[in-house]
């Protein structure tokens, strides 16, 4: 399970979020400030409980996965083939990213290669796209690894961006996840968090890129999106 956990570090592409609630539960508007919060320094708490979506016939296998993909290209291992719906979250040892923050790392899943600030080769399935979202927003923005996300005009633009940045800002704890699309192409995840009393969702764009046989951002709408969030029950718990 996540813990509260900030990065500590310069930030301010996506480090809003915080301001970004206040403004919610205070003027009910939905905006996208980029302001300096302070990073959290509660204790580490449990995350609420959220219960699960029924909308999948199947889950991941609690042990390794019977079949795996065969890279065609790119120097990733191969990782499991089981393309079910991620309706139970997959098993996953919690790792520091060198950038501060907290990780789910799945053996059958990725991220198989943790190289400095470069984390990265998932699976090709809705579970690898999963683990692969909010761990290449980290890689792009506080790792500062442009390669995280696929080629696009606003890729080089919002790295420069967050390059220039001398702000200190922090990521709230991923609590829970919900996969809104999943192809064999592409994937749209959403991150639940929470501030205080009141919920967020990040949403996050991944595109498959069969050069490098992984997940990478697709930043070619813009950076992932916040959200209120009423209802928590309609995300799955990180484990």
């Amino acid at each position: 399970m996540a813990e509260t956990d900030p990065l500590g570090r310069n930030w301010k592409l996506w480090g809003g979020i915080l301001a970004f609630i206040v403004v919610i539960v205070i003027a009910g508007l939905i905006i996208f400030p980029r302001v300096n919060s302070e990073p959290e320094t509660a204790p580490s708490a449990p995350a609420p409980s959220v219960p699960v979506e029924t909308a999948s016939p199947s889950s991941p296998s609690d042990t390794p996965s019977a079949s795996a993909s065969k890279p065609a290209s790119g120097d990733c291992p191969a990782l499991s083939t089981d393309a079910s719906f991620p309706n139970d979250a997959p098993d996953t040892e919690w790792k520091r990213h060198p950038a501060g923050m907290l990780l789910p790392v799945n053996a059958d899943h990725g991220p198989a290669k943790m190289d400095g600030d470069f984390w990265r080769c998932f699976s090709h399935t809705p579970t690898g796209a999963v683990l692969a979202g909010f761990t290449l927003v980290i890689d792009f923005s506080a790792g500062a690894e442009i390669d995280a996300a696929v080629e696009s005009m606003n890729r080089q633009r919002l790295f420069e961006e967050q390059g220039s940045s001398t702000s200190n800002e922090s990521f709230p704890p991923m609590l829970g996840y919900r996969v809104m699309n999943s192809s064999d192409d592409s994937a749209i995840v959403e991150y639940l968090s929470k501030a205080g009393e009141q919920y967020a969702a990040m949403s996050v764009n991944l595109a498959w890129s069969d050069k490098d046989h992984d997940w990478r951002l697709d930043l070619t709408s813009g950076p992932p999106a916040w959200s209120e969030v009423n209802d928590p029950s309609s995300y799955t718990e990180f484990k």
